[in-house]
């Protein structure tokens, strides 16, 4: 989880070979030495496993090939929708007529009017690529995430052909029952708990869901393959009052509950959360058969051991880390503050016993819920009180009857059903409405106070409240110190790794200026996934916005942050914006000991363009850096004409994303930066930075760095130094961060 680099063959070996000459011949005399060689193998068994996936797929990365691959995902897509490009997951089994030693997961751009379906086999011309996604603090780690599902590998499809139309019985299942499903407006969850294929959950459905903090019902877990195995063994125990005593056998509801909560797995495609809950099923059932008496932490980490050994990749998921936490939360609960028995077995207590359940996990699930959402829903607990009963009790069981009436071909019985489910979520989400208030981020701050609900638990159990009253005071201080922390830096910035477009954050830890707001795209925005998430994690207050100019990539977050913002001024060079300052040469702006002066442009247009971009010298007593947006040759041969010699800046923002119409010779020359940053993002259309305008800056001894190469790249102030750190090399260095870091940036 923490490597910086896996370990090299060579250091692999030595670690190996010391455990052989050290460890295994006194294996068998002490369990610190078990201990200890457990420890060293399963390191040894997880490196060699990320080491084995990585070697795999590098030598596919940027080429184009012809391929002969297996669907693996479940195609449910709405008819009216199938013509929209989608990813599908293909599994390779066949590269350029040769046959691969075990299949390579592979998700590629489906752009064609073809519909592939599970099962099918297909023969493929692909232009690979690895994923390209931003690094960012604060944002979604998703190249973590692709290394944990195994989706590193991506591709755009040239040309294809259908070898094998025959496809899955799980694809043959769906497709009966998605085509009534699309008959509902709420068929994007009705597939999410049918199939476990969350992908076409509308936008505003998951926004709400995550605000109330009930998201968690609608992805497949413990919680649903319980209720299958439950409702299946409940169902044959009453049918057995119908069957002849001879044949009925005490195993016989919980083999066939097994056997359907495993076939509704199945169904899901046999996800993570699904296998961990199975497992755990299993190694129940299991026990109780053998009547066998283990502690609830002996299972989980029963568990836990299989699925790591099974798939070591599985502990970069926050799926696992939040499926284990949340069940090592209830263990906890339920040990240390147990309700009493005469309110777990009777009816009439049932709202007593979930309040003392939500209570409990909304305290214990906060460090871990900030980690990951970097904030709390206020109404979560109430949410879950509704939502609770209504997905248990109505949704889910009327999908998992229309799905089995769907089997049978009983299809009038099987809409009936999934009317029921509808009108069951219709009435949760007009009471999530009711009662969504807004979603209350948080920023790291708030980690370490985030275990308070640990801590009043275990004192309020053990009772040293007591006793120990100082204790609890000094460690209710060191919980809160992080809100009082001082800056060791004067000032900060941070270009974000935003894509093709240009983010920078000029903050002091508090309060923070915005030089351009990355782009807009069409389901979401740069400011929305990354520069917010940013924010919120640093806690900032963002007083002022600077825009270079109106292209998409550069002002396409505006609204949004001014929506978010509403008191923050704006600066630009177009008369069209409401400026509360103008972006116009000769102008100079004071904040934080800081002076903004504008060099560019001599005047103010309409539609600001590349020529008109705003141009600022940002500078303290020491230190400059100098933002040029998308400015073009012309115009710096102008400001060189024109400012001359107090164009040097120690910091340069590379001027059109390192476009070869720009970063001139005189410029550079003048500028004279110790280095020079570029915001592009990786496998970009216009081959940015050009490979003249790097030999420029190497020919002029210029250090540079690469957003997408280096992540974010952040630059600290101090009184009379200065710092610069990326968050692949040392704000987050992660191995699988540094080996996508140094991959090209465009083949």
């Amino acid at each position: 989880m923490f490597l910086p680099n896996l370990p090299s063959d060579e250091y692999w070996y030595f670690i190996a070979f010391l455990l052989i000459i050290t460890v295994l011949p006194f294996f068998s005399k002490s369990k610190l030495h078990i201990t200890f060689s457990v420890f060293v193998l399963s390191f040894l068994w997880a490196t060699a496993y990320a080491k084995q996936y990585i070697l795999n797929i590098e030598p596919l990365i940027d080429q184009t090939i012809i391929v002969k691959a297996k669907v693996v995902s479940l195609n449910t897509r709405c008819a009216s929708r199938q013509n929209e490009p989608y990813n599908v997951q293909f599994s390779i089994l066949n590269i350029e007529n040769h046959y691969v030693s075990a299949p390579i997961p592979i998700s590629i751009y489906w752009d064609k009017s073809s519909v592939p379906k599970l099962g099918q086999i297909w023969q493929l011309t692909i232009k690979t690529k690895v994923v390209h996604s931003y690094l960012n603090q604060g944002g979604f780690d998703s190249q973590r995430f692709a290394i944990a599902n195994r989706t590193l590998l991506t591709a755009k499809l040239k040309s294809e052909k259908l070898l094998d139309e025959n496809y899955d019985v799980r694809q043959n299942i769906a497709s009966n029952l998605a085509k009534y499903i699309d008959l509902f407006p709420y068929r994007g969850i009705l597939k999410a708990l049918a199939f476990g294929d969350r992908s076409q959950l509308e936008k505003y459905q998951r926004t709400i869901m995550m605000q109330t903090g009930v998201a968690h019902l609608m992805a497949i877990s413990g919680m649903h393959i319980l209720l299958v195995f439950w409702m299946c063994s409940f169902t044959i125990k009453l049918s057995m009052f119908f069957v002849p005593q001879r044949f009925s056998y005490c195993h016989t509801p919980i083999v066939v509950g097994w056997m359907f909560a495993f076939f509704y797995a199945w169904l899901t495609g046999l996800n993570p959360p699904a296998l961990r809950a199975m497992l755990a099923l299993s190694i129940w059932i299991y026990l109780r058969y053998k009547n066998r008496h283990i502690s609830s932490w002996q299972k989980i980490n029963r568990i836990i051991a299989l699925m790591l050994l099974f798939d070591p990749l599985m502990i970069l998921s926050e799926s696992f880390w939040l499926s284990c936490y949340a069940v090592v939360s209830l263990i906890f609960l339920y040990e240390w503050i147990p309700i009493s028995k005469r309110i777990q077995h009777k009816k009439r207590w049932y709202l007593i016993r979930l309040l003392h359940l939500q209570f409990g996990l909304t305290a214990l699930l906060l460090p871990i819920q900030i980690f990951v959402f970097q904030g709390i829903s206020p109404v979560s607990l109430l949410a879950n009180l509704i939502a609770i009963p209504i997905i248990s009790l109505f949704t889910f069981p009327s999908i998992l009857i229309a799905l089995v009436f769907s089997c049978l071909n009983y299809f009038h019985l099987s809409l009936w059903f999934l009317y029921v489910a509808e009108i069951s979520l219709e009435w949760l989400f007009i009471c999530l409405e009711l009662i969504n208030f807004s979603w209350l981020n948080l920023s790291s701050n708030f980690y370490l106070f985030s275990i308070i609900g640990w801590l009043m638990i275990i004192s309020l159990r053990i009772g040293i409240w007591r006793r120990f009253n100082i204790t609890l005071v000094i460690l209710l201080m060191i919980l809160v110190t992080p809100f009082f922390k001082q800056q060791n830096y004067k000032w900060r910035l941070d270009m974000l790794d935003v894509g093709h477009g240009l983010a920078v954050v000029i903050h002091d830890g508090k309060s923070a200026i915005l030089y351009d707001t990355g782009a807009k795209w069409e389901k979401s925005s740069a400011v929305e996934r990354i520069i917010i998430p940013f924010l919120i994690w640093h806690g900032l207050e963002v007083k002022g916005i600077i825009i270079s100019h109106q292209h998409n990539d550069h002002i396409g977050g505006l609204t949004i942050l001014q929506h978010l913002y509403p008191k923050a001024w704006l600066m630009s060079s177009s008369t069209t914006l409401r400026n509360n300052f103008y972006c116009k040469a000769g102008n100079k702006l004071n904040w934080n000991n800081l002076t903004f002066e504008v060099l560019w442009p001599n005047k103010l247009v309409n539609y600001a363009q590349n020529e008109d971009s705003c141009v600022i010298k940002v500078y303290d007593n020491n230190f400059s850096v100098l933002l040029t947006g998308d400015l073009e040759r012309k115009q710096e041969y102008q400001l060189v004409e024109k400012y001359a010699q107090d164009l040097a800046s120690t910091i340069l923002q590379t001027p059109h994303h390192g476009s070869n119409t720009s970063s001139s010779y005189a410029f550079l020359n003048f500028v004279n930066p110790a280095i020079s940053l570029a915001s592009t993002s990786r496998y970009n259309a216009w081959h940015l930075p050009s490979n003249k305008v790097i030999q420029r800056y190497q020919d002029l001894q210029l250090d540079y760095r690469v957003t997408a190469k280096s992540g974010q790249i952040s630059l600290f102030f101090y009184g009379n130094r200065w710092e610069l750190k990326t968050i692949r090399s040392e704000i987050n260095p992660r191995w699988y961060h540094n080996w996508i870091g140094r991959l090209p940036n465009y083949n």
